[in-house]
């Protein structure tokens, strides 16, 4: 055999390898893993099929369980709700009177009473209600009711129909009927049994009735039901959560008095006498000086201990976490958060300086605009079908000629103010004075609400503080809006021009 046809390797146990250098060498080196790792999945399946058997449920408990116990893991999913499941409504056709009209209709449907069929959650707080069961479960459904609420499915009670027919164009997954493409037919709907354990099979419910949300990473044909991202930080926050208690129970056990006792191997157990008052010395035939484990009582004060030859006693304490574990703690919280993208600064302000925090931030920033997206799909379902009951019921009256397709709207996801007002104001200013952007992207990146708006309330509090001033105080009452040098040489070269 040709020797120059094998190339010899030194493998991580120090033995000798050898592997062809020719033709089947050209191969991925993560298809040879050659007992060093764990030998990854041969497979490709549907995202759904892991999740088979109840093992969808008992991930969601998993879940629960850990946001429910442990304070680190709970903020992460706060700290992401705050960021991507906030957002204003806004009408946006040329004539004002009809987004009015609209604005004032959304704004009633989404009180507690309008918007929840149970009647106590918000348009916002049932939204953010739909992100959070989404982070934990994976996916949530949002059942439309005929008098315009929703009421919240949660994923474990999506499940297959206790009969189920079958039928070659269709498919059941998980509670839901879906055809080859993985379009969405029907939803099998089951509720809570008595004391709200258990499940109870309800009714199939059309898929035009179901707003279905949550995470999906594939195509509908290889995915039927949400994957949290979550789901990978599971087993590293629990292992934090049960290290920080071991950890407290040693700062405990640091606290209290423990003595032990030693004695050599060949000596009677440490005992002491309890003589028999009536026995007067006597302890032939009776157990006057029985030996009896001694006990030692530290909480009435210093306490001598009279010790036999070869007996000693020492106190037993607990050193307090290690610089080690605090540092891999910290490591496995800083991983576990990257499952939702959250920067570690986040966690721990005092990680990195302000360029650093604000550096994570636009990054996170840039990470939340997906999630956000399907923010607003969800939220333009949700309108789609509000107008076209208030249409219908002659709620909104639409101007001569135009239909439902013919409205404009857009959800603002709540923007950041400013870190820095005093420079990143005068920033935003010359951005606007160059054309880079617009006063209303100004205000919605900044959180400022409508900028239309803003103007209008704005001219009106002039208005009255001028009539005010009028009446009052003369004209030596004046208000000044204007922001500084660089604001007033940007009106004046726009007025000379």
């Amino acid at each position: 055999m040709d020797a120059g046809a094998f190339q010899i390797d030194v493998s991580h146990n120090g033995t000798l390898e050898s592997r062809p250098t020719g033709t089947d060498a050209l191969n991925y080196d993560a298809l040879e893993p050659r007992g060093r790792r764990k030998a990854a999945p041969s497979t490709v399946s549907r995202e759904d099929v892991y999740l088979m058997g109840g093992r969808r449920t008992q991930l969601q408990a998993n879940a629960s369980d850990i946001a429910r116990n442990f304070a680190i893991a709970a903020w992460a999913i706060r700290q992401h709700l705050n960021y991507v499941a906030r957002f204003d409504f806004r009408a946006n056709n040329k004539d004002e009177g009809l987004n009015r009209d609209i604005e004032s209709l959304v704004e009633i449907q989404s009180r507690p009473t309008k918007f929840d069929r149970g009647g106590r959650a918000t348009r916002e707080k049932g939204f953010r209600l739909a992100e959070a069961r989404s982070v934990l479960d994976g996916d949530v459904g949002l059942l439309q009711i005929v008098d315009g609420s929703l009421q919240g499915i949660e994923s474990d009670l999506i499940r297959n129909p206790p009969k189920i027919q079958k039928d070659s164009s269709h498919e059941w997954v998980d509670g839901v009927e879906v055809d080859s493409a993985g379009y969405a037919r029907r939803f099998a709907i089951w509720g809570r049994g008595t004391g709200g354990r258990g499940y109870e099979y309800r009714k199939n419910v059309a898929a035009e009735n179901m707003i279905h949300y949550g995470f999906f990473e594939r195509f509908a044909s290889e995915q039927v039901r949400g994957v949290s991202p979550i789901v990978a930080a599971l087993n590293p926050l629990r292992d934090v959560y049960e290290g920080f208690d071991l950890a407290l129970a040693r700062m405990k056990i640091s606290q209290l008095f423990a003595l032990a006792f030693f004695r050599d191997r060949n000596s009677a157990p440490l005992t002491q006498d309890f003589p028999d008052a009536d026995s007067e010395g006597d302890s032939d035939n009776c157990e006057a000086n029985e030996r009896r484990p001694a006990e030692i009582d530290l909480s009435k004060g210093p306490t001598v201990l009279d010790l036999d030859d070869g007996e000693r006693a020492e106190f037993l304490e607990s050193k307090s976490p290690s610089t080690e574990l605090q540092n891999f703690s910290r490591l496995v919280v800083m991983v576990a958060l990257k499952a939702l993208n959250i920067p570690y600064s986040f966690f721990d302000e005092g990680h990195t300086n302000y360029s650093g925090a604000r550096c994570s931030w636009l990054q996170y920033e840039r990470s939340c605009l997906d999630r956000r997206d399907d923010q607003i799909e969800m939220r333009r379902r949700w309108t789609v079908w509000q107008l076209q009951r208030w249409i219908l019921d002659g709620s909104l009256r639409l101007p001569r000629g135009q239909t439902l397709g013919d409205l404009s709207w857009e959800w603002v996801p709540l923007g950041m103010p400013w870190w820095k007002p005093s420079e990143e104001i005068t920033g935003d200013l010359k951005a606007i004075a160059s054309g880079l952007t617009s006063p209303q992207k100004v205000a919605k990146a900044r959180g400022m609400g409508d900028v239309k708006d803003n103007l209008r309330e704005t001219i009106e509090f002039i208005k009255f503080a001028r009539d005010l001033g009028i009446k009052e105080l003369g004209e030596a009452m004046r208000l000044n809006f204007d922001p500084g040098p660089f604001a007033s040489a940007v009106t004046e070269q726009q007025t000379n021009g």
